[in-house]
């Protein structure tokens, strides 16, 4: 029998015409899709290039503007202190007159560098002056000094109560007098001890404030009145803080304050003395302060005011060892 020869296969038309075309697209997609990444990077680092330059523009502007600010800070200063360092004799101004001015001049003080500078002797200097003469004047003069540096006590409290605790104790002035000690009564803040009624015993507060890095922390406070200087306008008193406790632990009316205690300390404070600058350091980087802010013949207010040094005096830099121990503390790893 002899071979038949066999037909050749047919070939897929289809899938020879779809190579061409997968070639085509890849010449005419390959410089579009390059076309697209370009202008991308392009507009993405003109859009980086305009954000730097404003960003470049907006420190320029902020460093003029701070440098003009601190300019005229210290010419005002400049010519605010004079007012006390200095007095030409040609002047033919009273002792009262230069009293008002020197007041004119701490109420500049006070509403400008009140953060940064120590005006509390300049407010005792122009007390002491008031006290010196016998004037009909002397109780309004002495008032609307009072009211000054009550108006700076305030606003450096409002700024620690960010963050922090602030809470008002009032007594009796009169007691004081009689017995030579007061006690405080506090608000909310207060440890409630059935055994010890309001004004009658040493009242313990707990008081917390928020660290920089979010953390809450709790103390217990005591604070009493040991004794009055109706001339210097001025209070004793008696600050005991334990170190940093449990919530539960801050709320214990029985807490043991000689083995939690970290400050037992007793100081003078007065109606020119501001929490910024008169303040007692804390471990853990924080601050403790007590205010005098309102002293008449019938009761005397303090504040105690727990806060974070961050929110001290500029004067108020921290230690050495309080940087090297929050350096060291943000480089050690997370656990």
């Amino acid at each position: 029998m002899s071979d038949t020869p066999q037909a050749p296969a047919p070939q897929n038309d289809a899938g020879g015409r779809a190579r061409p075309l997968i070639e085509l697209a890849k010449v005419v997609t390959l410089p579009l899709v390059t076309l697209v990444l370009g202008y991308w990077f392009n507009a993405s680092l003109n859009d980086r290039q305009q954000m730097d330059t404003n960003t470049r523009l907006y420190i320029e502007m902020q460093g003029r503007r701070e440098e003009a600010d601190s300019n005229l800070r210290k010419d005002m200063f400049n010519s605010i202190l004079q007012t006390f360092m200095t007095r030409d004799p040609a002047l033919r101004i009273t002792s009262e007159e230069v009293i008002r001015q020197q007041t004119l001049s701490l109420e500049l003080l006070a509403a400008n560098f009140h953060e940064s500078l120590d005006i509390a002797p300049l407010f005792k200097d122009v007390d002491r002056r008031i006290a010196l003469e016998q004037r009909s004047t002397n109780t309004e003069l002495r008032q609307r000094l009072e009211s000054v540096a009550r108006q700076v006590i305030e606003r450096q409290l409002t700024t620690m109560s960010d963050v922090g605790s602030v809470e008002r104790g009032d007594a009796m002035a009169s007691k004081l007098k009689a017995e030579s000690a007061a006690y405080l009564m506090f608000g909310a803040r207060a440890v409630q001890n059935p055994a010890v009624n309001p004004g009658e015993g040493t009242s313990r507060l707990c008081l917390t404030m928020r660290s920089d890095d979010g953390a809450t922390h709790h103390r217990q406070f005591t604070l009493d009145v040991t004794g009055l200087d109706e001339n210097q306008r001025e209070v004793a008193v008696r600050l005991v803080i334990t170190k940093p406790i449990t919530d539960e632990q801050c709320h214990q009316a029985m807490l043991d304050l000689v083995a939690n205690g970290e400050v037992d300390t007793n100081f003078s404070v007065g109606l020119f003395d501001f929490p910024m600058i008169d303040n007692t350091r804390l471990s853990n980087n924080q601050r403790a302060a007590v205010s005098l802010v309102a002293l008449t013949k019938d009761v005397l207010s303090l504040k105690v005011a727990y806060f974070p040094s961050s929110r001290a005096s500029l004067k108020d830099k921290p230690y050495y060892e309080e940087m090297t121990r929050q350096l060291v503390g943000r480089q050690q790893p997370e656990k």
